[in-house]
């Protein structure tokens, strides 16, 4: 379903809303929808002043300005037994309004979307990361922000024309930032930042193509890089001074992980394998998770790993529109399918699973039913 024609849909049922839009700062507006134009939309909107009434005002918000559309009277619901997630609607008559391309859950789990995002950026959003509060994901140089309740704001911005293809927070909740140009960048939390190194990806046998960003436990970063079937990966001191860990063909990697034992995890998209290694590049387990034609090797956001803390990993695979699971013992299974370009994946501190799946502009909660299955994950790395 397009942007438009899902607006269209509000038109029809008058459903309330709420609309979050602009450039750099974000506004909202709560209402209903009268009109959709190629351009704008007619937006009745209410609010309680001060003096104890309701205002009612009309706005035109320009559809390319639209970021986050809110169905404020829509409540998810999760149940105690292995069903699928159902939506609730004030006006159940609308198809239009019912979310009906849900993945399948595992058994004991519910799905849901957390938040829906602007489809003018479908398959642009890269990573996502746990962080202060939430959930954090990129598109194109803007990091955004979406809270627990599934509100959106725009947390920071790369200035020029760079891509970011990786975020990870630190434990003093500084944000470290790749970009698929080359760059290495620190934000703290008042949003200054920095460049922390800008790396030559030829050193690893190619061109530069970053694409995911770990912290060690010496605050030395690891990034890894993979244009077309050569690359690698990097590490770099606090300092900024940088050397290659691993490089040259068929050592092409995108996403990348770090476990609790202090081994650190790659997606080598050349062999569609996770390898596991030591810190100083030495290569200690490899598994098979898919056919390397599984994932999107045109694109630097796949690949994406997350792990909880039974030791199990959580691989994005995004031409085949799945998550595959893989067990301590090496064994693999589709956790989720029926995604559209999955690019992003992490636990939150409470052992929930977000995904973002680029393909349908929007990010999924995953929830184990079982709140013991919850407690199994809540000490797992992001």
């Amino acid at each position: 379903m397009s942007f438009r024609t899902r607006l269209q849909g509000f038109v029809e049922s008058r459903q309330k809303i709420q609309i979050w839009y602009g450039m750099g700062c974000h506004n909202t507006v709560t209402g209903r929808v009268l009109s959709v134009d190629h351009d704008h939309i007619d937006v009745e909107s209410y609010s309680h002043e001060s003096d104890g009434q309701i205002h009612i005002r009309r706005i035109l918000v320009p559809l390319h300005l639209i970021l986050h559309i809110d169905i404020t009277s829509a409540e998810v619901e999760e149940t105690d037994d292995d069903s699928t997630v159902t939506m609730e609607n004030e006006r159940t008559s609308s198809p239009s309004l019912t979310v009906i391309d849900l993945p399948e859950p595992p058994r004991g789990y519910a799905v849901r979307v957390l938040s829906q995002l602007n489809s003018s950026y479908s398959n642009r959003f890269s990573r996502i990361s746990s962080g202060p509060g939430g959930v954090y994901f990129a598109v194109d140089g803007s990091v955004w922000f979406v809270d627990h309740g599934g509100q959106l704001t725009e947390y920071a911005r790369i200035r020029g024309n760079t891509t970011i293809s990786g975020l990870r927070f630190d434990r003093k909740s500084i944000l470290y930032v790749t970009t698929i140009q080359g760059t290495v960048y620190k934000i703290d939390p008042n949003k200054s930042g920095r460049v922390l190194a800008q790396l030559d990806g030829s050193l690893t046998g190619g061109g530069t193509f970053l694409s995911d960003i770990v912290l060690g436990p010496s605050d030395e970063v690891y990034v890894s890089n993979f244009p077309s079937n050569t690359g690698g990966i990097f590490k770099i001191d606090r300092m900024g001074e940088y050397e290659v860990l691993i490089g040259g063909a068929g050592q092409g990697t995108q996403g990348l992980l770090l476990d609790v034992d202090g081994f650190l995890w790659g997606l080598e998209h050349a062999t569609g394998s996770v390898v596991k290694r030591t810190l100083d590049g030495r290569e200690v387990a490899r598994i098979a998770v898919a056919e390397p034609e599984s994932f999107n090797f045109a694109d630097g956001f796949d690949g994406n790993l997350a792990i909880d803390s039974l030791g199990r990993l959580y691989v994005t695979a995004g031409r085949a529109g799945c998550v595959f699971r893989v067990s301590r013992d090496g064994r693999v299974d589709t956790f989720l399918s029926r995604l559209l370009n999955p690019t992003g994946i992490a636990f939150g501190p409470d052992g929930t699973l977000f995904v973002l799946e680029a393909g349908r502009s929007r990010v999924l909660r995953i929830v184990a039913l079982d709140k013991a299955d919850r407690t199994a994950s809540a000490t797992a790395l992001s």
